[in-house]
């Protein structure tokens, strides 16, 4: 009897293996940054219809950055992109810098649980309506986390967790760990505020490999920056490929 069940848990793990290999991360849905060191980091790009963690190494760098990303994949599939925020602090209309306009979001303020975030996260990645799900959490158990991941691959809409520095990513597609960097100077040389850039480390990548690199962002476009040198590179502006 007891070898006819531990057959039976045998055949059950692999039957759940199975369905977890087959995710839309293996389909070919990437969204591009253009800088090639990154996608050939990812294997191509960012997976898309997946979680996504996005850990902030100071305040804001992680919203900024995430913006940018979202108003890529929101433009591609001309749908908007559901912020979910924690507090009350984003200030939505500096996100169109960024290439996330007003109609392109819906944002929701003033969820304090972690659990209720979550909550409404899983709700909203079943509604293929939506091009991205923002959620700002602080921590989110592994079953949830597999939760979102299963409902973001039947939609194939994407999710990104933004949190503090104090996660592992685990459950997630790709972790990330995002910092302000000093920004580089605007095109006149004029003293004041440069354009905004970041160091940005792929602290995890399933089917990938970590990696670090300090990016500027003018006019739409990623720039990689290292060595004084400049090599631009624009978030393509067309649908995912799959």
């Amino acid at each position: 009897m007891k070898s006819k069940k531990q057959h039976i848990i045998n055949r059950l793990r692999k039957h759940i293996a199975t369905i977890e290999s087959h995710t839309r991360y293996n389909s070919g849905r990437t969204l591009r940054f253009g800088v090639p060191a990154i996608d050939t980091t990812l294997g191509g790009g960012l997976a898309l219809g997946g979680v996504h963690d996005m850990t902030a190494a100071t305040t804001g760098a992680a919203d900024a950055f995430t913006a940018l990303i979202t108003g890529r994949i929101a433009e591609q599939a001309n749908a908007p992109v559901l912020w979910l925020e924690r507090g009350h602090s984003l200030y939505a209309p500096g996100l169109v810098a960024f290439g996330l306009p007003p109609e392109r979001l819906i944002l929701v303020s003033g969820i304090a649980r972690d659990r209720d975030l979550l909550w409404a996260a899983e709700e909203a990645l079943q509604s293929p309506a939506l091009a991205a799900v923002v959620a700002e959490v602080r921590v989110a158990a592994l079953t949830a986390v597999r939760r979102l991941q299963l409902a973001a691959e039947t939609s194939g809409v994407t999710a990104f967790l933004l949190r503090d520095s104090h996660n592992d990513g685990a459950g997630t597609l790709t972790r990330w760990r995002i910092a302000a960097a000093p920004s580089h100077p605007n095109d006149a040389g004029e003293p004041g505020l440069g354009h905004p850039a970041w160091t940005v480390e792929l602290v995890r990548c399933r089917h990938g490999r970590p990696g670090t690199w300090t990016l500027g962002w003018r006019d739409g476009c990623l720039h990689l920056l290292a060595d004084g040198r400049r090599e631009d590179a624009t978030l393509p502006r067309r649908r995912a490929t799959g």
